[in-house]
């Protein structure tokens, strides 16, 4: 996931023919009302309470293992292969395709067991628009498996390698191919639905693959972006409801391990009922409670893109400190009022509201309510919801100055705009302390007294101007010139992206105690070490002997993550839905987070004097 998260996605097992709202079928003593809402449901699909969908999908494989023989190797010179399949799969990635072609045709001639080259040669040829060439190598590859990054315009991911096939049908106009491929991969919990439809936050515009037939009912269907005509307004909602549940049901992985099939349907079909009561806001609201039983991270409804039910939001950032919730950031003209603790929510206690949250908070751990409960917090529209405040409109707070005198304050509501994750931001005066002065930079460095290489990450995503890799390759450098002594690397603003990335900086870490074996190792880590950069956390401890400093981690060795994206095709609001489990750890690691070695909590005293007490007690660990 990147800073969005990050990450974040989807219709029953598939969407083949329609729209399969498979809930409504179940609703005691609902009826379908009309034309248009018919068309919302499939009688012949099973309901939420049917076996299979109680199952747990971490282990569906996308092909077998058996019943496909070894092919004969006919390798005369394993020395030249391997050289022609390093050249092969090198010119392939740089779009060499004319002369990547000929090598990886005898490549796959001589050895038909390698998916890899199976993979590069079908990329190949869809460069070169031979579409049924590349449809033949992608179904071998498809067969025998791949995980071959670093190619353009192609993941490695089954699913991923689905939507190919189904781009290379779509450029033969073949539309029933196209769709086959396309139920495929979301059979297969393919995670970015919306980029059929030209709404996804990755790649936006519709895809020209599929522009031959992108009006037809069948694609849109296919895609997740049909809707029936003259739906009122009910009826919209309705729609997006049992879109939404059909598909947490197909991307999330396990989606009944927190909750069961019949409890899930039984919200289902509250909300269902309670629709026509409810305002726009009310109705994501009450989404938001649906994802809120799933039980774990990467569960997420972000309200303010949509055209129907946006939320707004308190011009004010809120983080939970070690001795309470205080505000960190404001718009003017609230600005005076950072550095105050928040008392009071309207006439609950902070403390009361932080804990109602947890219904609307789906998370790995309780650090991750730590992190995400003061977002929740400062949403309107949530605190009615969960009646916190009586009017989303009128809000008011109870803030406390240092000398404890107390000041009600209603701020103005603010159209809700969402750039990812919080982070705890840089001081509103004066200088901020190393370690809040670029956190949304993606990665830098800094080199500290006494040959100190102090390494900020704080997204797993590439930078135009230096990739990872780069980045990575140019702090081994230091190493290797020996200008690093003890090394920090510092994941504390860092919630995740794309972890295929990892690698290179797991690399310099074990480079630099391979290198320097005496010198230690520090990574900085909180509530908000999170999803890919908690998986680098993972990997860095499995290699290394690192010292691990701060807080607990916002996940766990071992968790249902992934970013599957959905767009409701009603109201356009935007979330993501868990769809993969994550073993990191062994079968047997059960730990709830990522325990620190020296455990160092922050007040809001230290923040606010622009202290950063986990960098002290890394200074008096190596002597700076």
């Amino acid at each position: 996931m990147n800073a969005m998260h990050s990450y974040f996605s989807y219709a029953d097992r598939l969407f083949q023919r329609c729209v399969v709202l498979w809930l409504v079928a179940g609703l005691t003593g609902l009826s379908v009302s009309s034309a248009a809402e018919s068309d919302l449901v499939d009688l012949a699909q099973p309901s939420v309470a049917a076996p299979h969908f109680g199952a747990n999908k971490s282990t569906d494989m996308t092909n077998s293992a058996i019943g496909r023989d070894p092919t004969d190797i006919n390798v005369a010179d394993p020395v030249s292969y391997y050289a022609d399949r390093t050249r092969a799969i090198e010119l392939a990635k740089n779009q060499n395709w004319q002369e990547a072609k000929p090598l990886l045709q005898t490549l796959t001639t001589e050895f038909g067991d390698d998916g890899d080259t199976w993979f590069a040669l079908g990329l190949t040829y869809l460069g070169l628009e031979q579409w049924q060439e590349g449809i033949e190598a992608l179904e071998n590859a498809l067969a025998l498996g791949t995980r071959l990054f670093g190619m353009p315009g192609g993941g490695a991911n089954p699913n991923d390698m689905m939507i190919r096939l189904a781009e290379a049908f779509g450029q033969m106009g073949d539309e029933e191919g196209a769709i086959h491929w396309i139920d495929q991969a979301l059979d297969a919990r393919w995670d970015d639905r919306p980029r059929l439809a030209g709404t996804s936050f990755f790649q936006q515009g519709k895809n020209p693959n599929f522009e031959a037939f992108e009006a037809s009912e069948a694609f849109q269907r296919a895609a997740g972006s049909y809707l029936p005509n003259e739906l009122s307004r009910d009826e919209g909602w309705r729609y997006d409801l049992h879109y939404l549940a059909s598909e947490i049901n197909r991307l999330h992985v396990h989606p009944f391990h927190a909750t069961s099939a019949e409890a899930f349907q039984q919200k289902v079909n509250d909300i269902h009922r309670r629709i026509p009561e409810l305002s726009d806001q009310q109705v994501v609201f009450a989404f938001m409670e649906l994802l809120g039983t799933l039980g774990n991270g990467h569960n997420f409804i972000v309200p303010a893109f949509g055209e129907k039910g946006s939320f707004g939001q308190l011009p004010m950032q809120f983080y939970w400190f070690s001795d309470g919730l205080f505000v960190v950031n404001a718009s003017e003209p609230y600005r005076q009022w950072i550095g105050y603790k928040v008392e009071q929510i309207g006439d609950m206690s902070t403390l009361k509201a932080l804990e109602l949250i947890k219904t609307v908070n789906p998370r790995d751990n309780e650090m991750q309510q730590r992190w995400l409960a003061p977002y929740y917090l400062g949403l309107p529209s949530v605190l009615e919801g969960l009646g916190i405040v009586d009017k989303a409109d009128a809000v008011t707070l109870t803030l406390s100055d240092s000398r404890g005198a107390r000041h009600s304050v209603s701020p103005e509501i603010k159209p809700m705009s969402f750039a990812g994750y919080p982070k705890l931001p840089g001081l509103s005066t004066g200088d901020s302390p190393l370690y809040l002065s670029g956190n949304h930079d993606n990665y830098w460095f800094k080199k500290l007294p006494k040959q100190l290489l102090y390494v900020q990450f704080n997204d797993v995503v590439d930078k135009e101007s230096q990739s990872l890799k780069q980045f990575s390759e140019q702090i081994q450098q230091l190493i290797v010139e020996g200008e690093v002594a003890d090394m920090v690397l510092d994941l504390r603003h860092n919630s995740g992206g794309d972890g295929s990335l990892n690698a290179p900086m797991v690399a310099t870490t074990v480079l630099f105690k391979a290198l320097r074996p005496k010198g230690e190792l520090f990574v900085l880590i909180g509530r908000n070490t999170f999803s890919a950069a908690h998986n680098l956390v993972m990997s860095i401890t499995e290699l290394t002997d690192a010292v691990l400093v701060g807080e607990p981690s916002g996940s766990r060795p071992n968790a249902i993550s992934e970013a599957g994206w959905f767009n409701l095709p009603y109201s356009k609001q935007t979330g993501l839905i868990s769809s993969q489990f994550h073993q990191y750890g062994a079968p047997e690691d059960h730990r709830i987070w990522i325990a620190p070695h020296v455990p160092v909590s922050l007040s809001s005293e230290q923040y606010f004097k622009g202290e950063d007490p986990v960098m002290t007690a890394v200074a008096g660990i190596s002597g700076n």
